[in-house]
């Protein structure tokens, strides 16, 4: 797969919002600046959505369909639109045990290491790492 086609893949979901947006403000008759005046976003906010410079909020996608009048559409493709904007700047959200806790991977990868006489004397930040998660699960 070559670079342009990935850059592609990766805009569709903001592309397909964009165009949807535009399409809607369209059908109803709004510029860029009336549906910014009948919520609480910028005229530039709605345009950089628009033309891709931006990645559209929540919020927007919410306030422009009751704006719009749209059934919802906006809000259904913002998370499609969320996820893309994740994997494209790598964000990704912290793993959590069942109880809330962050994952007990480093606990258990600093155990280990602990674990190990030889480790644990060559890095003796180990237990100061082990005791610093002890107290935050308190």
């Amino acid at each position: 797969m070559t670079q342009t086609s990935a850059r592609v893949e990766t805009l569709s979901a903001a592309r397909d919002f964009a165009d949807q947006l535009r399409w809607w403000r369209g059908v109803r008759g709004l510029s860029q600046g009336k549906l910014a005046q009948a919520m609480p976003h910028s005229e530039a906010m709605i345009a950089k959505v628009e033309s891709g410079e931006r990645w559209p909020t929540e919020d927007l996608a919410r306030r422009c369909d009751e704006v719009l009048q749209t059934g919802g559409v906006l809000a259904v493709l913002w998370p499609s639109v969320r996820a893309e904007q994740q994997a494209s700047d790598g964000r990704r959200r912290r793993r959590k045990d069942a109880d809330g806790l962050p994952s007990a991977d480093a606990r258990q990868l600093l155990a280990m290491v602990l674990a190990d006489a030889s480790a644990a004397q060559t890095h003796p930040f180990v237990r100061d790492a082990l005791a610093a998660l002890d107290a935050t699960d308190n």
